[in-house]
């Protein structure tokens, strides 16, 4: 089950998070133990790990994605791995045509609409599955704290407005393993949306080495500009639901009502149901996020409408300057189309 994310979490000086440390460091002890008694796979490409060091939602799917792309249009086949966190699929490869997101999980159907994706808990196994497709580079979404395959390019995703909390490791704080650790295995670190909380000078402070790409989310213009005289219900089964409803106010629209659902959770005949009612009653139109929308049953989807998000990064000459390390050589000195 998705971890929901006490308030103690955020806050500096908690008193709670003092108390649990303890137990944070034999967290963060029997990771490094992990890391330290296994010897991890080395791919025959390149592999590039998009994970993070805070538990939760930052957004790591969309930045896939993005990187994929870039490498598309170098003429490369990138392939994503994944675990499909949520689905049922424990190995294999992912079919538009034949899997839903009981099967998946949610991320990897958003993942196969830009390359092909392979589930396999095992990282190893699933490497393997994906040098056999003829893959030119490996994708991970998530899978940093993963010690079993060999990474030859790792970003730490944060979430500007969060950053890392309160500090601590799990359960004292929402770090899955201590900051020493995390950017000593880390080779950049991308901040998404506004830096509220400081991460930025964070990492200059305590981490000048570690290069910092910004990236910030637009949202579909035309579908918000479409909706900003209507009456909106907005619900959500995402890491953090409150920044897609905020998101919603800050572009204007008129929310009378907002549901938040755990992360990736997967929709029910009675919840959707309940959602129609409520929105036909309140004459108001059901509004909810992409990842939320392969998670609904296909009969609902007519009556639900879907906001998409783009990735902007503000880093982008610095991005690709990481990213080309990794171009086949015929390639490297032809220019890149940027978005």
């Amino acid at each position: 089950m998705p971890i929901k994310m006490p308030k103690f979490w955020g806050c500096a000086n908690s008193k709670k998070g003092k108390l649990l440390s303890p137990l944070g460091m034999l967290y963060a002890q029997a990771g490094k133990f992990r890391f330290n008694h296994t010897k991890p796979y080395k791919s025959k490409i390149p592999v590039i790990c998009v994970g993070n060091v805070v538990v939760g939602g930052v957004g790591k799917t969309p930045l896939a994605v993005s990187i994929a792309e870039y490498y598309k249009l170098n003429n490369m086949k990138p392939v994503f791995l994944t675990r499909g966190y949520g689905g049922t699929l424990k190995k294999g490869v992912v079919d538009l045509q034949k899997h839903t997101a009981k099967d998946t999980g949610d991320e990897p159907l958003l993942l196969a609409m830009t390359a092909p994706v392979v589930v396999c808990a095992d990282r190893k196994e699933g490497a393997k599955m994906a040098e056999d497709m003829g893959a030119d580079i490996i994708i991970m979404d998530d899978g940093f704290q993963n010690p079993g395959l060999e990474k030859d390019l790792s970003f730490i995703v944060f979430d500007g407005r969060f950053g890392i909390g309160n500090g601590f490791v799990f359960p004292a704080g929402p770090l899955r393993e201590t900051m020493e650790s995390g950017t000593y295995r880390a080779d950049a670190a991308i901040v998404v949306g506004e830096d509220k909380s400081g991460i930025c000078n964070y990492f200059k402070e305590n981490y000048s080495r570690m290069p910092i790409i910004r990236v910030h989310i637009e949202q579909d213009a035309l579908t918000l500009q479409a909706l900003s005289n209507k009456k909106i219900f907005a619900f959500a089964g995402i890491g953090y639901p409150d920044k897609f409803f905020n998101m919603l106010t800050e572009y204007g629209c008129n929310i009378v009502a907002a549901k938040a659902f755990p992360d990736h959770h997967p929709y029910t005949d009675t919840e959707m149901l309940d959602l129609i009612s409520a929105a036909s009653d309140m004459d108001a139109v059901l509004l909810t996020t992409a990842k939320d929308m392969v998670r609904i049953p296909s009969r609902y989807c007519s009556h639900v409408r879907m906001i998409k998000a783009y990735t902007v990064w503000d880093s982008v000459d610095l991005l690709c300057q990481i990213l080309a390390s990794f171009l086949k050589t015929d390639e490297k000195d032809k220019p890149v189309e940027k978005n």
